[in-house]
């Protein structure tokens, strides 16, 4: 098996996001998980800077859950089936039926919201606003693709998430649905074999089977 090039997966990513939006070369993509984060950059077309973080969306049910001394399980069970924005009412309660296997404890939305707000605004400053890494970059582009994942009570703070990363309006937020590894493995094969616009194509060293580097780079 003769490996041509290696493409990792934040540039497959970049290519996917190229390909459906025709007119953008320079844009900044997160992507928001459980555990971690990732943020990286292309300009005109080339993939200039990728940084991880290890922290994610977990972040904001902690916290929910010390606040409010709900169990995390059932954070995630309340936060399943509600909708949080600004206008929700200052008054307005946690149903009861929500609380199906734990004690019921006279919980406000408002709350839950407010504490959410703060944790994905200081999410968004660490990721993006406030990196110190990206401020020259910041300067070149308002683009952002935000890709959170889908099992993580999105819906939920979907207009928070909206609001904070576009700065209210300020950049132009796209929010990307989870991107199926067909779609990618889809990219990754044209690129393979027709190219891409730049082929400023970061190379990866691995001690890895080169079975198990394609699986990684693809999947990982």
């Amino acid at each position: 098996l003769k490996i041509k090039k290696t493409l990792i997966k934040s540039f497959i990513k970049g290519a996917k996001v190229n390909n459906d939006f025709k007119d953008r070369d320079t844009f900044f993509y997160i992507k928001i998980k459980k555990n971690s984060t990732k943020i990286f950059y292309f300009e005109n077309n080339s993939l200039k800077s990728e940084q991880n973080f290890e922290f994610g969306s977990n972040i904001i049910l902690k916290d929910i859950s010390k606040i409010t001394s709900l169990k995390i399980e059932n954070i995630k069970n309340i936060l399943d089936k509600i909708t949080l924005t600004k206008k929700t009412a200052e008054d307005d309660l946690v149903e009861k039926e929500f609380f199906k296997g734990y004690d019921y404890v006279k919980i406000k939305k408002k709350l839950i919201y407010k504490i959410a707000l703060a944790r994905i605004q200081e999410l968004s400053e660490l990721i993006f606003f406030k990196n110190v890494n990206l401020k020259y970059y910041n300067e070149n582009s308002k683009n952002i693709y935000l890709e959170v994942d889908q099992n993580l009570q999105y819906n939920c703070f979907k207009e928070i998430y909206k609001n904070t990363f576009s700065k209210n309006g300020s950049f132009d937020l796209h929010i990307l649905e989870d991107l199926p590894n067909e779609s990618l493995l889809k990219v990754a094969n044209e690129l393979v074999h027709f190219g891409w616009k730049k082929e400023a194509i970061p190379f990866t060293q691995s001690k890895k089977s080169v079975i198990a580097r394609f699986f990684d780079t693809i999947f990982g």
